[in-house]
């Protein structure tokens, strides 16, 4: 029988951000709550405590609905050498959050990371007299504010972080986007290979000869595939070269040995990064 992810006894998973970040809430949502959790203060770290065998698997966050991709993790992932083994995409709903008994007349500070702090700027528009202080992690400055015992000072960060940390929200829903959503992958060591319908995500390069690329893509489009995302990145170290990172929904993944083959005859270059499922959104 198929092991499946989410019927593995073992959940260690590793993280960018300390517990209670969005990378933590993610995690929670595709495993469940019986999970262990290994915080990480880089991407790098993260996936290196899977290849060192410190956890079963990373999640990473690669791309936001508004931010767009994150292109260094694309060039992490593939120089890993893990696999996606899965997706999840999340609505990222940020709150701002102090010690209990504040109010948002008292908070004189605002600490989070600068992406949250840019996806609030709304909000903190209204409250031009506040300090706003960039830092690593949302989770993190909610941490800080707790373990420090900071009087009027309030991060922004996830619900979970508020009742991790014993912070009192002070103002839901804060961002000045509410269809806000980051798609994160699930890496491992161990690649996949779900039957039926399914995902699957390659890198390729082309020559730079002119039609190349509109090749590929007709090879991937004779197969009937859906190409639900492609982007670009330069090849370090070569000039005017780039590569490309592909998400293909497959409708029979059985047919992927034929369709790498085809890739074959039209790429320089072909690494196929892992087979999944499509992943769910959560709101």
């Amino acid at each position: 029988m198929e092991e499946t992810l989410t019927e593995l006894t073992t959940k260690k998973v590793s993280i960018q951000g300390v517990e209670g970040c969005f990378h933590h809430v993610a995690a929670m949502l595709y495993f469940g709550n019986e999970l262990e959790i290994h915080p990480s203060s880089t991407f790098e770290q993260s996936l290196n405590n899977v290849k060192e065998g410190k956890t079963s698997y990373a999640l990473m966050a690669i791309e936001n609905s508004i931010a767009g991709s994150i292109l260094p993790n694309y060039e992490l992932l593939r120089k890993s050498g893990l696999k996606i083994t899965g997706e999840i995409s999340i609505h990222i709903a940020q709150h701002l959050m102090a010690l209990p008994g504040q109010t948002i007349e008292s908070i004189e500070e605002i600490r989070s990371h600068p992406m949250a702090i840019h996806q609030c700027k709304e909000f903190l528009s209204g409250y031009p007299h506040i300090k706003l202080v960039e830092s690593p992690d949302t989770a993190l400055s909610a941490k800080q504010i707790a373990e420090e015992g900071h009087m009027c000072v309030a991060a922004i960060a996830s619900n979970i972080a508020a009742k991790l940390y014993g912070l009192e929200i002070l103002s839901e829903g804060i961002e000045s986007h509410k269809d806000n959503y980051t798609r994160f992958l699930v890496l491992s060591l161990k690649s996949m290979l779900p039957a039926g319908a399914a995902k699957a995500s390659i890198y390729f390069q082309t020559s730079h000869i002119a039609g190349s690329l509109a090749g590929t893509l007709n090879v991937i489009a004779s197969f009937g595939i859906n190409l639900s995302k492609i982007q670009s990145h330069p090849v370090p170290s070569r000039n005017i070269l780039y590569g490309f990172y592909a998400d293909m929904e497959i409708q029979d993944i059985g047919q992927l040995p034929e369709i790498m083959d085809a890739l074959k005859t039209h790429t320089t270059r072909l690494e196929l990064l892992g087979t999944y499922r499509k992943g769910d959104n959560y709101d």
